[in-house]
């Protein structure tokens, strides 16, 4: 059982200055050195502690780093699934809790589990695109590459849910652009970035992720969690205890105001 005596820092934790911090490296796996990019940044710090004032909701690149509503609030972000092991284990423990997520997937598995989609979708989750291939140069790529990346998740999620609203976008890594965005408006879905990135993609342990996601939340926090990608065994480990601890805090689980 991890401890549960951290105490919820009332210090707003963001990474950067550009929407969110490089999450997974990609679907598949770390790129190779040579092509990894220095990691963007979420948000402008912000040395606001007060929770009656919640930080900006968007970045300069309009990007959504804050859920956008009153009062103690946060939001659980789930990248580069859905994963046929893991996915499932992470909406059994959101049922539990009656905890409304974000599922950020990947096309690519989208088309390999369609099934799970439609689960998704079922329980009451929101879906958010983040892209066929999770290509952490996709602000590089001309319009139509960009376009096939975002149209075609799109097309897969509604190859398993006809006509199901996906009201957000999550670039890969958090390397959003202004090229990337305009894409993605014209889906009519809203960029997406997060505020608090345990990177549990690192698999540092159900413990870390635990106190991380705990020191960073404070209200308004957009929390970067994965589902798929990789091993997320820990991440499923300490979920449990993360939603408990907030719920206990007095935390709200919402999605973020679009």
């Amino acid at each position: 059982m991890i401890a549960t005596g951290v105490v919820v820092s009332l210090v707003f934790v963001v990474d950067n200055a550009a929407g969110g911090t490089a999450d997974s490296a990609s679907a598949t796996g770390e790129p190779a050195a040579a092509d990894q990019l220095p990691e963007p940044s979420a948000g402008p710090p912000s040395a606001v502690a007060d929770p009656v004032v919640l930080p900006p909701q968007r970045d300069a690149l309009g990007v959504i780093t804050t859920t956008g509503l009153p009062g103690k609030t946060v939001a659980l972000t789930f990248d580069d699934g859905p994963s046929a092991v893991y996915t499932p284990q992470v909406l059994d423990v959101l049922d539990t809790h009656e905890v409304t997520a974000i599922f950020c997937v990947v096309g690519s598995a989208a088309q390999a589990h369609p099934e799970i989609i439609e689960d998704i979708a079922d329980r009451g989750h929101a879906l958010c695109d983040h892209t066929i291939s999770h290509d952490l140069k996709l602000s590089t790529r001309d319009e139509q590459r960009i376009r096939d990346e975002i149209g075609g998740t799109l097309d897969r999620i509604h190859a398993a849910v006809p006509e199901i609203e996906v009201p957000f976008f999550r670039a890969p890594g958090g390397y959003f652009s202004a090229g990337v965005n305009t894409v993605a408006a014209s889906y009519d879905q809203e960029p997406l970035g997060w505020s608090v990135d345990p990177k549990d993609w690192r698999e540092p342990g159900a413990d870390r992720i635990y106190a991380s996601v705990m020191a960073g939340v404070t209200p308004g926090s957009i929390v970067l969690l994965h589902d798929g990608g990789g091993d997320q065994s820990d991440t499923v480990a300490a979920l449990d205890d993360i939603i408990s601890a907030l719920d206990e805090a007095g935390y709200e689980f919402v999605i973020p105001k679009s």
